[in-house]
């Protein structure tokens, strides 16, 4: 008898502790791989990958090459193997690194941008719902036993109570 009841309280315990209550967790809301796609910039060349080799070639610095890259607003999306190419061809180290980096920037203020805009469409909701809650009427020192006012908002003065 006595293990019985031992083993329903372990039981009832561990019961318990296995629960999983459900919380209102906020949703998360994930992008598509097309809206992802949709999202980061495309690659602009103006400047191609040949005419920046025949640059290297040509012995331009690498702040020449840079400053080409710059105003002509290219932007380059290259793989790996692009660039361990572009350096067996004399592209030299700072330039590479620019155009990986810029491409980086370039992605890295396109998700900002984006992640903004959702923000501030998530505020304009939020406080599109606050407002609603405003404007309902709420009943104020409600209770269900003394009705809508307590009793020190009392139409009549409290002389008049015991009189």
């Amino acid at each position: 008898m006595r293990w019985s009841v031992m083993a329903m309280v372990v039981l009832t315990a561990l019961a318990g502790c296995a629960s999983n209550p459900q919380h209102d967790q906020p949703k998360v809301v994930r992008m598509s791989p097309e809206e992802l796609d949709r999202l980061m910039p495309k690659p602009v060349p103006n400047l191609s990958l040949d005419e920046i080799v025949a640059l290297s070639k040509a012995g331009e610095k690498p702040e020449a090459i840079i400053a080409k890259i710059r105003d002509s607003h290219s932007r380059y999306a290259l793989t790996p193997q692009q660039i361990v190419d572009l350096n067996k061809q004399g592209v030299s180290i700072p330039v590479l690194d620019f155009m990986f980096n810029d491409q980086q920037q370039a992605i890295r203020d396109s998700l900002a941008d984006e992640f903004t805009q959702r923000e501030r469409k998530h505020q304009q909701e939020v406080d599109a719902l606050r407002q609603e809650l405003l404007m309902r009427p709420y009943p104020y020192f409600y209770d269900p036993f003394w009705g809508p006012y307590p009793y020190f908002y009392y139409p009549y003065p409290r002389h008049h109570w015991h009189r």
